[in-house]
C-alpha cells in the first residue's frame, strides 16, 4: 500500500486576492465557437451534425462513444461552418466550428426532468446533459453516479478544496450558487441514500462554508469540513482521508471504500440537468494573472476561445510570457489562444517574463525533495529517469499510474527537471502499451 496516513504537502503562494471577492460575470460568446470532441476523459465524442446544419443552445453535436465518454452540446445557436482537426489542449482532435448567431435560441428542456425524477433515470439525464467533472479531471459524471455493482456508497464528498494557486472559480460558485449545489446533493442522495455528506473547503475560503451551511439548513447529512490550506488538499484520495479517515487502496477507486467524490460545480450542473432539464453549456472560470489589467471570474459558454476573453479582462498591462490552462502546479502550458474553454477549465493563468524566469535544467543533485513532497509516496525522479531512457515497463513498476499529477515534484525540484511532464508521458505510454 503506497498511501500513508500522513500525507505530504507544499505551501505555494496562492495569489487569489485579485479575484477572491469578484462576483461572477456572465459574458457574451464570440462570433466563432470551437467545440473539441475531447472535452472529457475517455473516448472522444462522434460528430452528429454536418457542415451547414443549424444548431440551438443544447443541440447535441457530439455523441458519447463507449462507456467512458461524454456528449458535447452546442452552447450557442447558429450554423455549423466547419468540422476539422485542430490542436487543442490534449492533442489534435476533431472540432466542430459554429458561427454564433447571437440569438441564443434554446432547445426545449429535457421532458423527463423535474422534481420527481426516478433515481434510475438520473444518470441518464446527467449523461444527456454532457456533464463531466468540473474540477479539471473531466471524468464523465454519469458513470461516477451510477451505482457500482456489489458496492455500497455511504458517503458523498464535495470537493471545494480549491488548492491550485490563482483559481477562485470554485469559491465563487460556492458563494453564489450554494442553493443549487445543495439541491444537486439531494438529487444524488436520492440514488444512494448516503449516511453522510462532506463538503471539503480550505480554511482560506471559510465564507463559502458559511453560505453552504445556511443553504443546507435542515438537511442534517451535510457537514462542512474546514481543511488546512495546503497543496494538494483537493486531491481526491487526500480529501477522502482528511474527511473520513478512510484510505483508497493503491490501484483502487473511492467506490471501493464506499465513497463518491465530485467537484462542487459538478453538483450544481447535476441540479440544473435533473431538476431544470438544462444541458452543460457553460461554466465559471477564473481568468487571472499579473499581466491582466482586471482579472475576473467569468461565466463562460463552452467553446469560447481564450483569446476572446482578454479584452473582457481589461487587456494586458504587461506582455505575458506564458499562459497556462489551469495553474502553475497541475496546469498545462498553451501556445495558441484559439484553444477554447472546455468542461474542465477551472482557470486560465497568465504570467510575466519575470514570474516564469526559468533556470536552465541541470543534472539531478540527489536532494530527494521530490520524494519528500510526493503525497502518494512515489519516487518521481526514478519514474522520470525510466521514461527518458525509454524503459516504460520500469516506470510502470515504479508506480507511475498511481501519480495524481499534483505537480509538487516539479514545483520543488531545484534542478528544473520536468518531472510531472515526464510522468504524464510515461502514463500515456503505459496506457498505449495496454491497448
Amino acid at each position: 500500500m503506497r498511501f500513508k496516513l500522513k500525507y505530504k504537502a507544499t505551501f505555494p503562494a496562492y495569489n487569489k486576492s485579485r479575484t477572491h471577492d469578484k462576483a461572477i460575470e456572465r459574458v457574451d460568446a464570440p462570433a466563432i465557437m470551437v467545440y473539441p470532441m475531447s472535452m472529457h476523459i475517455g473516448a472522444p465524442a462522434k460528430p452528429v451534425v454536418a457542415v451547414g446544419d443549424t444548431v440551438k443552445v443544447g443541440t447535441l453535436i457530439g455523441e458519447a462513444q463507449g462507456f467512458i465518454s461524454g456528449n458535447i452540446l452546442s452552447s450557442v445557436s447558429g450554423k455549423v461552418i466547419s468540422i476539422e482537426e485542430r490542436d487543442v489542449l490534449n492533442g489534435r482532435h476533431t472540432c466542430i466550428i459554429v458561427k454564433n448567431d447571437q440569438d441564443y435560441i434554446e432547445e426545449p428542456p429535457f421532458p423527463e426532468a423535474g422534481d420527481n425524477v426516478s433515481p434510475e433515470l438520473i444518470p441518464e439525464l446527467i449523461k444527456r446533459a454532457g456533464i463531466s467533472g468540473m474540477g479539471g479531471a473531466t471524468f464523465p459524471t454519469n458513470v461516477k453516479m451510477t451505482p457500482p455493482k456489489g458496492k455500497t456508497i455511504d458517503t458523498l464528498i464535495l470537493n471545494g478544496a480549491e488548492c491550485e494557486p490563482y483559481s477562485t472559480s470554485d469559491f465563487r460558485t460556492m458563494v453564489e450558487y450554494a442553493d443549487e449545489i445543495i439541491e444537486g446533493i439531494k438529487v444524488i442522495d436520492s440514488i444512494f441514500n448516503v449516511g453522510k455528506v462532506y463538503i471539503g473547503i480550505e480554511d482560506n475560503a471559510k465564507e463559502a462554508g458559511e453560505v453552504l451551511k445556511q443553504a443546507a439548513s435542515g438537511y442534517d447529512k451535510v457537514e462542512i469540513k474546514i481543511l488546512k490550506a495546503q497543496y494538494p488538499q483537493g486531491s481526491e484520495k487526500q480529501l477522502i482521508e482528511h474527511c473520513t479517515g478512510r484510505q483508497v487502496p493503491a490501484g483502487g477507486l473511492p467506490a471501493d471504500i464506499g465513497v463518491i467524490v465530485s467537484n462542487v460545480g459538478t453538483f450544481q450542473q447535476i441540479y440544473r440537468a435533473v431538476r431544470l432539464g438544462k444541458p452543460m453549456v457553460e461554466r465559471v472560470t477564473t481568468i487571472t494573472g499579473t499581466p491582466l489589467a482586471e482579472p475576473k471570474n467569468l461565466l463562460i459558454r463552452l467553446g469560447t476561445p481564450i483569446d476572446d476573453l482578454i479584452d473582457i479582462c481589461g487587456g494586458f498591462q504587461e506582455v505575458p510570457r506564458k499562459v497556462i490552462h489551469g495553474g502553475p502546479m497541475m496546469g498545462m502550458t498553451i501556445k495558441d489562444g484559439a484553444i477554447p474553454i472546455s468542461k474542465g477549465t477551472t482557470h486560465i493563468t497568465f504570467f510575466t517574463a519575470e514570474e516564469v524566469a526559468e533556470d536552465e535544467r541541470i543534472d539531478c543533485i540527489r536532494c530527494s525533495e521530490c520524494l519528500n513532497v510526493c503525497p502518494v509516496s512515489l519516487q518521481p525522479i526514478l519514474i522520470s529517469n525510466a521514461y527518458e531512457r525509454g524503459d516504460i515497463e520500469k516506470a510502470e513498476q515504479l508506480g507511475a499510474m498511481d501519480c495524481i499529477e499534483c505537480g509538487n515534484c516539479s514545483y520543488i525540484c531545484p534542478s528544473k527537471i520536468p518531472l510531472l511532464e515526464n510522468i504524464r508521458k510515461a502514463k500515456a505510454a503505459i496506457k498505449q502499451k495496454a491497448v
